[in-house]
């Protein structure tokens, strides 16, 4: 994340280049705006998702402060709150997961198929910056709002349902549209399209298709998705622009529209979507998992099968948010499909329980977030089925049970992985290493405050929250004056908020520190992992060949660690047998 390139970068960066060949190539600033190294993109990807993770966190502490303080709007007005909670979920949706997933797409896919670069690097350049532009067009409305030069940033709810966004009156709306459309445009040309493309022409040619590490695949199916499902976004949100700016007539039933045609279209990309969420999180879960298991992954094929299935599955089961709207006998074949896909789900859970049964565990924290990936997983599956139901799903629809529910789907499952992924690639892409006390404070933080607090969500809206008496916190309220009961209930819930804003703030500064001042490092997990020969492309570079049972086996039988301690020990935190008392940076995180 420095000015020069990413550590043991295979592309020298162009100042490096230029210089050997006797030119002067950009530098400064003009290096990063300039360059086309897939390492320094997933570096720009990365900046953009943090600081967009910082902001989105941010407005969500606001707001759950708002809602523990009194039952009635204290420090919002009621527009207000309407666009802390629109800009929230945008922004974690659109500038958080997506843009990290794109650092690890950009950064790591090469690596992990042996590719010099990516198919179109100026393309994949311009898919950073329209970051960039997203981002700025979605939060200029809170500054201009400030300068009382506008109004209200966008207040009409991520999902955007019309009639509401095409009535309300507020130039932060058009913003929200413009943002979404660059950042689409740009997840699609310099991101989905080319991440697929590479990995489909560029790898090694002795790279069959079941020599591929699991995380390639679900990159795969990622962008697979995100081809399909991202122009249904683009068409639902054109034309509520060009409702709200030109008068055409599409959602607005006073002008001849239908309000369920946009719900039609708009959930045709929206669920979908959740698995282009959370897809690449459980793919570096299992890659962890299996790492720091010193196991090759458990039915790698009937894995591949199960997240195949998953993805196809996905783009038929949209319609389940629909039972409210009144589908006849037809939301029965939603509901069939919805059920099924668990199916996919459970052959991904018995895999990482079954690679992990038996292992020689590495408690680090890239491992504590993957196996928190999994636990999210069960939780978030056993939740799911009410809404799959159109009888539980009819009851518990308009409540905060559906806010906890997404919340432990994309979090726990999505985001989760992705921070897994941070913390074992960050020595990779840094050529530092991380402070492991404050990598496990934030991890400690993070898992026990979004756990809690989606818990307390999920209570307050099935009636279950200490002191609700069975009263129901509904979704889209920005006040419950008419249950104060459930004031209990959000202060838990922000008091776990905070807790887990307290992990973050310890992320950041930990990060910060560790670019300036972490000690340099090419493989932190090299003394930890030795003698395992479970080769990882990323690390160990090619020729590769996946892991094996048989291999691993033989590896223990000649003294490496699996053989150390026996099948099923679990290692302590810093594992290495033979580093120093205290030492935290020799494979210790």
């Amino acid at each position: 994340m420095s000015g020069e390139p990413a550590h043991g970068s295979d592309h020298e960066g162009a100042e490096v280049h230029d210089h050997e060949e006797g030119h002067h190539g950009p530098s400064g600033w003009r290096y990063w705006l300039y360059t086309t190294d897939h390492k320094v993109i997933g570096i720009i990807y990365l900046w953009h998702a943090l600081v967009a993770f910082a902001l989105g966190g941010l407005l969500a502490l606001v707001f759950r402060t708002e809602l523990a303080i009194n039952p009635d709007n204290v420090m919002l007005s009621l527009s207000g709150y309407n666009a802390a909670v629109s800009i929230h979920g945008l922004t974690m949706i659109f500038l958080v997961i997506l843009p990290l997933q794109g650092a690890f797409f950009n950064y790591m896919i090469p690596l992990f198929i042996g590719a010099d670069e990516m198919a179109w690097p100026r393309m994949n350049a311009l898919g950073a910056w329209g970051i960039s532009a997203a981002l700025v067009l979605m939060y200029i409305p809170f500054i201009t709002n400030l300068l009382g030069l506008t109004g209200l940033p966008d207040n009409a709810g991520w999902f955007a349902y019309p009639p509401l966004r095409s009535m309300l009156n507020t130039s932060g709306t058009d913003f929200a549209i413009m943002s979404i459309w660059v950042l689409g445009v740009a997840s699609l040309t310099g991101g989905g399209i080319n991440f697929f493309v590479t990995i489909i022409n560029e790898r090694k040619p002795e790279l069959g298709w079941f020599d591929l590490p699991i995380w390639i695949w679900t990159v795969m199916f990622t962008n697979l998705l995100a081809i399909y499902s991202i122009p249904w976004l683009l068409d639902a949100w054109s034309m509520v622009w060009l409702e709200r700016n030109l008068g055409m007539a599409f959602f607005n039933a006073r002008m001849g529209g239908d309000p369920l045609l946009y719900q039609w279209i708009w959930w045709t990309f929206g669920h979908p979507e959740v698995y282009v969420l959370v897809l690449p999180g459980m793919g570096i879960a299992a890659e962890v998992i299996s790492r720091f298991s010193e196991r090759p992954l458990y039915g790698y094929k009937p894995l591949l099968a199960g997240l195949t299935f998953v993805s196809v599955a996905s783009i038929g089961v949209w319609a389940h948010h629909m039972y409210a709207t009144g589908l006849a006998a037809s939301r029965y074949a939603f509901m069939v499909f919805s059920m099924v896909i668990a199916l996919g789900f459970g052959i991904y859970i018995y895999s990482m329980i079954a690679t992990m049964w038996k292992g020689r565990l590495h408690l680090t924290t890239p491992m504590l977030f993957s196996i928190s990936v999994v636990i999210g997983l069960v939780y978030s599956g056993m939740d799911g089925f009410f809404f799959r139901q159109p009888a539980t799903d009819l009851e518990f629809h308009s409540t905060y049970f559906v806010v906890g529910h997404f919340h432990f789907t994309i979090v726990t499952v999505g985001l989760f992985g992705l921070l897994a992924g941070l913390y074992y690639w960050f020595p990779l892409m840094t050529g530092r290493m991380y402070n492991t006390k404050l990598a496990k404070f934030h991890a400690f933080c993070t898992i026990f405050g979004m756990f809690g607090l989606f818990f307390m969500m999920a209570m307050l809206g099935d009636g279950t929250a200490p002191g609700a008496d069975g009263t129901m916190m509904m979704r889209r309220y920005a006040t419950y004056v008419y249950a104060p009961n459930l004031q209990l209930g959000h202060i838990l819930a922000t008091g776990f908020a905070f807790l887990a804003g307290i992990g973050q703030a310890a992320f950041f500064a930990n990060l910060l520190w560790s670019l300036r001042s972490g000690p340099e490092i090419e493989n932190p997990w090299e003394d930890l992992l030795s003698g395992q020969n479970m080769p990882s492309p990323e690390w160990n570079g090619f020729p590769y060949r996946p892991p094996t049972p048989t291999s691993v086996r033989d590896a223990a039988a000649d003294g490496g660690p699996s053989g150390d301690d026996g099948d099923d020990a679990v290692a302590a935190d810093g594992g290495a047998p033979d580093a120093p008392a205290g030492d935290t940076n020799g494979g210790d995180d």
